[in-house]
């Protein structure tokens, strides 16, 4: 009888032995898995942001170019550095500045209603692009605070700056990304800044550009 719950300890015992080192693997593996085997992992858009959530504003430094470099040279933004040429205002912001100019991708172009800047007359289209070039101030997000700014266009602009995460609201638009020139800052923002209607004396028309 002794002998048989000897064995049978030794069976026991090495039993549990097995359950140890089969469990202390499983958890080497990775033990937190899925049903499916496959390990959790946490979603990129909770580490990374969502597609088109704000962020905190990237900065590169560019000051070998001037804004008007910098505007020509940026990838997906060749409706605005069209027209920021077309409307001559490329011409008018050159020299020691400094200058502050927003720049609106193409993407932000596309959710304007569809042919709203092919409709725009040629004044229209320079004031445009003019309100969003601020001439004599450099916006920097480390120096400036938030406030109302004059626009090359003569209309009032609105900066926000976010005191911890140095992301600024201009307008109805955000910044994404700032590159700071020899004569200024460019920022590229995610919406098309469109200036206050006010009404044409003669015909009493508020050349309504719709976001």
């Amino acid at each position: 009888m002794d002998s048989q719950n000897n064995t049978f300890g030794w069976v026991v015992g090495i039993i549990i032995v097995l359950l140890i080192i089969l469990g202390v693997w499983w958890f080497a593996q990775g033990g937190a898995a899925t049903p499916g085997g496959t390990a959790t992992s946490t979603p990129e858009a909770a580490t990374t942001g969502a597609p088109g959530t704000p962020v905190a504003t990237a900065t590169e430094v560019r000051t070998g170019s001037t804004v008007g470099a910098i505007v020509a040279s940026l990838s997906g933004a060749g409706t605005f550095a069209s027209l920021y040429a077309s409307t001559g205002v490329a011409a008018s912001v050159t020299g020691k500045g400094p200058y502050t100019v927003f720049v609106a991708p193409d993407s932000a172009f596309a959710n304007l209603t569809a042919g709203t800047i092919s409709k725009m007359t040629a004044t229209q289209k320079k004031r445009l692009v003019q309100y969003h070039v601020v001439a004599g101030k450099m916006l920097d997000l480390d120096a400036v605070n938030s406030g109302t700014y004059t626009a090359l266009s003569k209309d009032t602009l609105n900066f926000l700056v976010h005191p911890q995460t140095k992301l600024a609201y201009v307008n109805s638009g955000y910044t994404i990304k700032q590159y700071k020139a020899s004569n200024g800052i460019v920022y590229v923002i995610s919406a098309v800044l469109v200036p206050p209607q006010t009404p044409d004396a003669a015909t009493g028309s508020t050349g309504t550009i719709t976001p």
